[in-house]
């Protein structure tokens, strides 16, 4: 439970975990200060989540009260008592439940679906991949959150995004009414206390949210469901920076529910934990009727060039019947990045080591990390030369190439940090939904957004960016980005057509989307994985030190990665330490940043020579505001 403990001339929200019959003061006079006041009259989290939150503190080497935080509702003063804790063991009333009711299922189920309800009925843990869209499985988790209720037992569904709460909401009210609650960070943090009350009351037994779902206070869960398990949403950015695909399969072991992950194309460590082929090939054979795919080599096209004969005369093709086109482009503004033809230097924010993206229309320039911004120079800020040119096209070059080519046509983008926010976003998707716009160039924004935008003929512009950045995810990132937007070709439309443009047409990914065999992909990428050692074969901790200072920062990060071999050596299994190197980027709102990572296959001696090390370096200070943060099972090596 919580309470306020004095803290200096402050009061700080505590967390009483446990209770001990003597103060640890290691032989010094106990110097203990009394509670100030409690927060709730009776223990508010259960014995089974305090202990699924010491857990992850374990797993995510992060500091206790972080992560019992995430089992509360939110604390009064929004800060953490790091430093104590103690442990109270309390009585609770166990809700009253329904006696179980015996269910009877269809008996043409799709075998996935019979075995997930099978094991439902006969309560026993069970993980299920089940490679299917949301919208295929909605109806499917309506029965087998049913089910679960029958079984006196309660249900937790979790999605990616606060908006896929919103699309998928109304099924689940209009089928259980008050049952059912949803639950995630985008809520008022009154309906949210709310929200939260319900479900530790009982009142609630169908849970519906995000990633900070995982730690409802649902009593007796029979069901966890996660919906595009490859999504990175699911991982936390900020401490303790967990993942909640891995917290929902260690509370679902722990309460005995069955876990039903689900996507149209899973993630790499889910294919190889549940067995890929069966699932790849019914992905494969389901996408039989899909819209037609043609890949366009750009390996002869003059350099450029951002839109290839062929994608222009199917645009044509399309806009001259009134059938509408998606281009969809991941990079914003008009150019990456503006480099001097004098010295080669390329223009960055003053804050972050990252290049300027240019945007033309209001000739400014602006960071993609801290989001400030400039006009852009007329001279270089190096040498002073006046050649400057832009590399590196966005969506305004995209969007003016096509004005060019279609000057008629109706052309909008959608994407983040434009000029009237997300009101502008909201009122281009609602044209597209009127039939008011013959183009959409989009960002991720379009796989984000809900309604999502579907077109006669979407276009994959420059999909090579992704698969060349220097992370062991890029490969997969890519591939489960390109599958999600290659679902916006109508399905309906039998002219439907996508088209990729690349000059790696050999690149597995690409191989895999052009032949719609999810195969190719798992079997290259796992290969590749398997060889360097790279998850779901090994494990990574990321680590970073940052500060002021460029040189304390760079013996500090040296320092960290000697004593981890000094650790490592004396480890029976080997851990391997990559770096230290500076950080991709460099620096960030002014914080210079070095990084390293601990690889290896046994995750207990990761995880004790990071603690050991971690603590060593605490001990030292933190001159020049060094920081250490860790990331364990990081989703990318660039951030």
């Amino acid at each position: 439970m919580r309470v306020l403990v004095p803290f200096g001339s402050s009061a700080l929200t505590g967390y009483i975990v446990a209770v001990t019959p003597q103060p640890e003061t290691g032989g010094k006079p106990a110097r203990i200060r009394p509670v100030t006041a409690r927060l709730e009259e009776t223990p508010s989290v259960s014995p089974d989540l305090l202990a699924l939150t010491e857990w992850v503190a374990e797993r995510y080497l992060a500091p206790l009260g972080q992560c019992l935080r995430l089992a509360f509702p939110g604390a009064p003063d929004g800060r953490t008592n790091r430093k104590r804790t103690s442990r109270v063991v309390e009585d609770r009333p166990t809700p009253v439940v329904p006696p179980p009711v015996a269910a009877d299922f269809p008996v043409a189920l799709p075998p996935l679906h019979k075995k997930i309800l099978d094991a439902i009925v006969r309560q026993t843990h069970e993980s299920v991949l089940v490679p299917a869209t949301t919208h295929a499985l909605v109806g499917f988790y309506g029965e087998a959150i049913q089910a679960t209720l029958d079984q006196g037992r309660t249900a937790l569904v979790l999605v990616p995004e606060a908006a896929g709460v919103e699309a998928v909401q109304a099924f689940f009210t209009a089928r259980w009414g008050g049952r059912c609650q949803t639950y995630h960070g985008a809520l008022p943090p009154g309906d949210r206390r709310r929200a939260w009350a319900r479900i530790q009351q009982s009142e609630a037994a169908v849970v519906l949210g995000t990633r900070s779902a995982v730690f409802a206070p649902l009593s007796r869960v029979g069901l966890i469901v996660i919906d595009q398990e490859d999504h990175p949403a699911y991982k936390a950015e900020n401490v303790p920076r967990y993942d909640a695909r891995v917290i929902a399969a260690e509370r679902a072991r722990r309460s005995g529910a069955v876990l039903v992950l689900a996507s149209a194309h899973p993630s790499l460590e889910t294919v190889h934990a549940t067995g890929w082929d069966q699932d790849a090939r019914a992905l494969h054979s389901a996408s039989a009727n899909a819209p037609s795919m043609t890949v366009v080599d750009l390996r002869d096209t003059p350099s450029g060039e951002i839109l290839s004969t062929p994608l222009l005369e199917a645009m044509a093709a399309h806009l001259v019947v009134r059938k509408r086109v998606l281009l969809f482009l991941n990079r914003k503004g008009y150019a990456s990045v503006l480099i001097c033809r004098d010295c080669g230097h390329a223009v960055q924010c003053p804050a972050c080591s990252v290049g300027w993206t240019f945007h033309k229309h209001d000739g400014t320039l602006r960071c993609g990390y801290c989001g400030r911004t400039g006009k852009a120079p007329e001279t270089c800020p190096a040498c002073t030369g006046t050649r400057l040119f832009q590399t590196g096209l966005g969506t305004e070059a995209l969007e003016e190439a096509v004005h060019l080519r279609f000057p008629a046509a109706r052309v909008a983008r959608l994407e983040r940090q434009r000029a009237g926010g997300d009101r502008a976003n909201a009122a281009i998707l609602s044209l597209w939904q009127a039939e008011e716009l013959d183009i959409l160039i989009g960002t991720l924004l379009v796989i984000t957004r809900m309604p999502r935008p579907v077109a006669s003929l979407v276009g994959l512009v420059n999909p090579d960016a992704t698969l060349h950045l220097p992370d062991f995810h890029a490969a997969e990132q890519a591939y489960h980005t390109l599958s999600e937007v290659m679902t916006l070709a109508d399905p309906h439309d039998s002219d439907a057509a996508i088209m990729l443009q690349t000059h790696i047409p050999q690149h597995h990914v690409i191989r895999a989307l052009a032949q719609r065999d999810p195969g190719i992909f798992y079997e290259n990428e796992l290969a590749a994985r398997k060889a360097l050692g790279y998850p779901p074969f090994g494990r990574l901790i990321g680590l970073r030190v940052s500060g002021t200072k460029e040189d304390l920062v760079e013996a500090a990060a040296i320092r960290w990665a000697t004593l981890l071999r000094t650790a490592g050596g004396t480890s029976q299994n080997k851990i391997e330490v990559l770096g230290p190197i500076p950080a991709t980027p460099a620096k960030v709102r002014g914080r210079l940043r070095w990084q390293l990572v601990v690889k290896g296959t046994d995750e207990a001696a990761l995880r004790q020579a990071v603690r050991v090390t971690f603590a060593d370096l605490e001990k030292a200070g933190k001159a020049g505001g060094l920081r250490y943060d860790i990331d364990v099972d990081p989703q990318s090596l660039l951030s």
